[in-house]
């Protein structure tokens, strides 16, 4: 008995036929680098192959070249370049603000480590996204705790989410274990500036406005609510007193510096406190760096996610996360 033929249809002979043709090379996107310190400088081996480093703006001119690409100091001549990505790690403050403000009008997807300007100007990331756009902040929350990415795939699921607590600022919780052992506030803030968690001024850190401003992008990312960093209630550990520090230790417990983000009745509210934690608690067992963030949606199991919250390696890992996705988007 002859066997049946074999009939494809018209649409499977297209299909076998364009698997068999070789794929187009993945568009490559021009990047400059804004900054080239403890972020930037730590992005050797980690940006994905989609991505070209034409340029580097710097604050003072050096004769090499850094990823391979010219280091300018002026802004003019790196925006010159024409870049489609700009890759962002400065400071805090007026002038990042303002070279982010250009990338956004320029039309550039953008990955910064900023989570100071990128939670005062919301606006960026909706002005992007009408051109069609990438801004992407992961590494300005949690380093290398994967908080926001956590926290987007669960809106995503439909789970919805009720509350965010957790140690978000990697220098509070080293500079609490020190004043915990018994060092002077002075000693404990210059041994995390040694070890490269602390900046020059550590304000932000120390009064919660760097917790308070991650709070404010994980508000948006879980709700779509806009807050006011410059609005969040926070205590700051440089009023601890050492009777506080003291009682915490003999109860057998610990300080941590607790941001709190949650929506209910009457809408989304944040705080930034000082919490005297039994050993039992998650946030509690946080060290030195380490951030840890406890994840409670409205339906299922909380979320704990954890990992070191400060840091070149972290940190510039997750910018390195957000830049893999932005390739993925583009080439998928």
């Amino acid at each position: 008995m002859a066997k049946p033929a074999l009939v494809l249809a018209p649409g499977r002979l297209r299909s076998v036929a364009q698997a068999s043709q070789p794929r187009p090379a993945p568009a490559r996107m021009r990047a400059i680098l804004l900054g080239c310190g403890v972020v930037n400088g730590g992005l050797e081996g980690l940006v994905p192959e989609g991505i070209e480093i034409v340029g580097v703006l710097a604050q003072r001119a050096r004769p090499e070249g850094l990823y391979g690409a010219p280091v300018f100091t002026d802004a003019d001549a790196a925006f010159a370049l024409a870049p489609d990505l700009v890759i962002e790690a400065l400071p805090g403050g007026s002038d990042a603000e303002a070279l982010l403000e250009r990338a956004v009008e320029a039309g550039c997807h953008i990955v910064t480590a900023n989570k100071d300007v990128a939670a005062r100007r919301p606006d960026f990331a909706r002005r992007l996204a009408q051109q069609g756009k990438v801004f992407a902040c992961s590494a300005a929350v949690g380093g290398g705790a994967p908080v926001l990415e956590t926290v987007e795939r669960l809106t995503r699921s439909g789970a919805g989410l009720e509350r965010v607590r957790g140690v978000l600022n990697g220098t509070s919780n080293f500079v609490l274990d020190r004043l915990a052992r018994g060092e002077a506030l002075a000693d404990a803030v210059r041994a995390a500036q040694e070890a490269g968690f602390a900046e020059a001024d550590p304000s932000a850190d120390l009064d919660g406005l760097d917790t308070a401003n991650k709070l404010a992008l994980i508000a948006r990312a879980a709700w779509g609510a806009e807050l006011n960093p410059a609005e969040i209630e926070a205590q700051s550990i440089s009023d601890l007193t050492a009777s506080q520090i003291d009682a915490a230790r003999a109860a057998g417990k610990v300080i941590r510096q607790v941001g709190v983000v949650s929506r209910g009745p009457a809408g989304v509210r944040a705080w930034v406190r000082l919490d005297v934690l039994a050993p039992a608690d998650p946030l509690a067992r946080t060290r030195d760096e380490g951030n840890c963030v406890v994840i409670l949606p409205e339906r299922g199991a909380q979320v704990i996610v954890a990992g070191k919250g400060a840091g070149r390696g972290p940190t510039a890992a997750s910018v390195a996360g957000d830049l893999k996705r932005l390739c993925e988007r583009a080439n998928p």
